[in-house]
């Protein structure tokens, strides 16, 4: 009996660390990028996109081409152009862009209030200012082709550096909020509330419960809770539907910023001026320093506070748009492959939007494809042929 108690429990444990060391990775193929800033910024400090692999190792720098003060990454489909990473700088009010490789390719939209958060939904990409009384502070909204569109919400929030929505479609901004100065009111540290229509509804979350907020975000759980990086508190909040502190989830942070999600509900989290970034489960539990300080000669961490994942999908040069469709139509919920293109012999492989695979296709010869099991949602098609040629396509899936 007590061998086999024994064997169990060294079995729990190398599953248990098998899993986390599992957990703890980025899908195969994909990389991290990270907005890394110095401990004391001014309009000529020295800024840095870093590049890790998806271990969190190898880091090496991505670009420093026209960054000041940078506040966000992500990636954009841009019209005839492909596949572009954005980048929003705080000092130049600029919104930088750059192909996969961290090349400057010119700006996106320039003339911006400080812009720090970026989030793309449907086809629109929303953009926080961090104005501080100066104006303007409204939300903006650009076409993916560079286009200004409208001012999103109907009040501005000064201090703006986090932005998220409820499944009811209401939207939420968090401001940093600061002290008195110079003849300057006071600006409160709060969390806002506007309707899906960006009519402000008021103040969600007081300064009586915060001290400094950053990143939010609500959990995929539908109970609606709201978490908030607390960046002047040290921790990681808690909050419910309604606005009341549920719990102080992660204490004794050093400046925390920035957060990225896995597909599997972890998440990475900046902890500022001790340059790591750290990976939690979706419960805020702790489960590694996923990159630390002395991750690379070439990236040593200083200070982060943005970060992206980019799919392994998106480092393919046939995303940049550079073959013809092979999946018609690219909007729907049937599907032809283009026989032309594809051979019943070429293997398919279907990916989530970071990069995860998560089917292979057999194709009949009809060459129809039915996709009614998955959600509703972008998706990336990969055709490896028997010489090794890869295609990508981009679709999206509508039932």
């Amino acid at each position: 009996m007590k061998n086999i108690t024994t064997f169990l429990l060294t079995f729990t444990v190398v599953f248990l660390c098998q899993t986390n060391l599992l957990n703890a990775q980025l899908p195969e193929g994909s990389f991290l990028l990270v907005s890394d800033i110095t401990a004391n910024v001014t309009p000529t400090s020295d800024y840095k996109i870093l590049k890790f692999d998806n271990n969190g190792q190898n880091g090496v720098i991505f670009t420093e081409e026209e960054l000041s003060w940078p506040q966000d990454i992500l990636i954009a489909d841009i019209p005839n152009e492909g596949h572009r990473v954005l980048i929003s700088n705080l000092f130049s009010g600029k919104i930088t862009k750059y192909d996969l490789n961290g090349n400057y390719l010119g700006d996106f939209a320039t003339g911006l209030g400080s812009p720090t958060r970026m989030r793309i939904v449907n086809d629109v990409l929303f953009v926080l200012q961090w104005n501080d009384l100066s104006g303007p502070e409204f939300v903006l909204r650009f076409a993916l082709d560079g286009t200004a569109l409208d001012n999103y919400t109907d009040t501005g929030i000064p201090l703006s550096i986090g932005m998220d929505w409820d499944e009811d479609g209401n939207f939420y901004v968090s401001s940093y909020g600061q002290p008195p100065f110079g003849g300057n009111p006071a600006i409160p540290a709060q969390v806002h509330m506007f309707n899906s229509n960006g009519q402000y509804q008021g103040v969600f979350i007081s300064e009586s419960e915060l001290a400094g907020p950053t990143n939010i975000w609500f959990d995929k759980s539908g109970n609606g809770n709201l978490w908030v990086i607390d960046y002047n508190g040290s921790s990681l909040k808690l909050f419910d539907n309604e606005g009341n502190n549920i719990s102080t989830v992660v204490t004794n942070l050093n400046r925390p910023e920035g957060v990225v999600f896995l597909d599997n509900g972890n998440f990475l989290m900046g902890n500022g001026l001790t340059g790591l970034i750290k990976m939690y489960d979706m419960n805020g539990t702790f489960i590694e320093d996923f990159v630390d300080s002395n991750a690379s000669m070439d990236a040593n961490l200083i200070n982060t506070n943005a970060f992206y994942i980019v799919p392994s999908t998106l480092s393919l040069p046939e995303v940049d748009q550079k073959h013809s469709a092979f999946l018609h139509p690219s909007i729907g919920h049937q599907f032809t492959f283009d026989s032309q293109l594809v051979s019943l012999k070429d293997t398919i492989h279907v990916y989530s939007t970071l990069g995860k695979k998560i089917d292979t296709l057999e194709l009949d010869q009809s060459f129809k494809w039915s996709p009614q099991h998955y959600d509703n949602g972008i998706y990336f098609i990969e055709i490896i042929s028997k010489d090794e040629q890869r295609k990508t396509q981009k679709i999206i899936i509508k039932n």
